[in-house]
């Protein structure tokens, strides 16, 4: 009886320690794509892209994660997109239960640009955490919210800065924030609040 119980406690060992899923790691801050090592995730893990496309000022900034993270609904298969005048930024994030499933090349759904018939107040300013403006902006698609965010940020292979920005956000925007983002990066998030 007591070979029988080792053996089943030996075979739910091995049996938890499949659970983990071996996924691609890499990051690349200014493309949209990128290779890198398969590395075994935490247990409960999923592999996950992360694909960011910032424009500030006319330049664009893209950058791609590929790794191993915990499941968020809210983000995954998500386009969370968010507009501004002179600021606009595009996150996507596909999320994958299988090993090295994030190896493939993703590409970001088109974008709904139907006007919502929401209007927001618009500014971008960077080098300050105020921005003030009698400009407005029309939403698209699934941005159903005005957003309202200073924090010291940078963009991709830029210095840090005070930054502040209004506009457009998907519905629940403001809920997953920016932290989850990789090639953005927020040193401290002063605020961000969506209406």
């Amino acid at each position: 009886m007591r070979a029988i119980l080792t053996s089943i406690c030996m075979f739910s060992a091995l049996i938890t320690t499949g659970l983990c899923l071996i996924c691609e790691h890499c990051i690349d801050i200014h493309r949209d794509s990128c290779s890198g090592i398969s590395k075994k995730c935490n247990e409960g893990d999923m592999c996950v892209i992360k694909l960011e496309n910032a424009t500030a000022g006319g330049k664009s900034y893209l950058s791609i994660f590929k790794g191993c993270e915990k499941e968020d609904p809210r983000i995954c298969g998500n386009v969370l997109d968010s507009n501004s005048t002179g600021f606009s930024f595009i996150f996507y994030t596909v999320c994958c239960k299988e090993d090295n499933c994030n190896s493939r090349k993703v590409i970001v759904p088109p974008i709904n640009t139907t006007e919502n018939g929401l209007e927001c107040p618009s500014c971008y300013i960077s080098g300050s955490f105020e921005c003030t403006t009698t400009e407005t902006i029309k939403c698209v698609g699934t941005q159903e919210q005005c957003f309202d965010f200073s924090g010291e940020m940078r963009l991709p292979g830029q210095k840090f800065q005070p930054q502040a920005i209004k506009g457009c956000t998907r519905a629940g925007g403001c809920e997953v924030g920016f932290p989850v983002v990789k090639g953005m990066t927020i040193v401290e998030q002063k605020r961000l609040e969506c209406t």
